[in-house]
């Protein structure tokens, strides 16, 4: 057992959904990847080739195991938490309507706090509860640095993002409506972990996109 450890994390966004080209809120509902998504998912791939990952987590949602497949990963930990945002009754509708239901009339502000939609804080308390048991696995390995890759979805990883960057000097509006979080984009975070606890975290990739261009 390590009290002093480093974790090297990868997460990836699943490929282009159907639901994404028709503007339709996925939820946990599931949508087949595009052509694009198949394709850009092996790209992927093959920007991961020769990184030889101790572990490999993924949302138990169709399009990120299939994006998994076809980065060439069939084995993996498929987690619950993981999952995008639930949207309940939204899910499936156009993301035109919710917003706009969303959209507090007086003063222009965007929350998710419509009836059975899952809430920030609730997204954000799972993803600490998944961090928390990752970080414990690693502590029981013989190693001092493992290799994990995450595959995920955009508001999960906007989440996951937000509570790592709480311990890096990386200066990055993750919340901002002008963060970027494409299809396939990888994001590389180092942390340095104490005790169970992240004691640094240094950002090699963010949000990143350029292997598929």
């Amino acid at each position: 057992m390590h009290n002093s450890f480093n974790i090297h994390i990868k997460i990836v966004r699943h490929g282009q959904t159907k639901a994404n080209v028709e503007r339709l809120i996925a939820g946990h509902q599931d949508f087949p990847l595009t052509e694009m998504g198949v394709n850009n998912s092996a790209k992927t791939g093959i920007s991961l080739n020769g990184i030889t990952f101790d572990k490999i987590f993924c949302s138990d949602l169709g399009r990120a195991k299939d994006t998994l497949r076809h980065i060439g990963y069939t084995s993996a930990t498929f987690d619950k938490r993981l999952r995008e945002r639930d949207f309940g009754p939204w899910s499936g509708r156009l993301w035109s309507e919710y917003i706009d239901a969303s959209t507090n009339r007086n003063d222009g502000t965007f929350k998710h706090n419509l009836p059975g939609v899952e809430s920030n804080e609730e997204v954000t308390r799972r993803l600490k509860d998944f961090l928390a048991d990752l970080i414990k696995s690693n502590e029981k390995s013989p190693s001092d640095s493992e290799s994990i890759l995450i595959v995920s979805h955009k508001g999960t990883i906007r989440a996951l993002a937000c509570l790592l960057l709480e311990h890096s000097d990386f200066i990055h509006n993750v919340q901002s409506t002008d963060c970027q979080i494409g299809y396939n984009c990888v994001s590389h975070f180092e942390l340095e972990i104490n005790d169970c606890t992240i004691q640094n975290c240094k950002v090699a990739q963010l949000f990143d996109c350029s292997h598929l261009m």
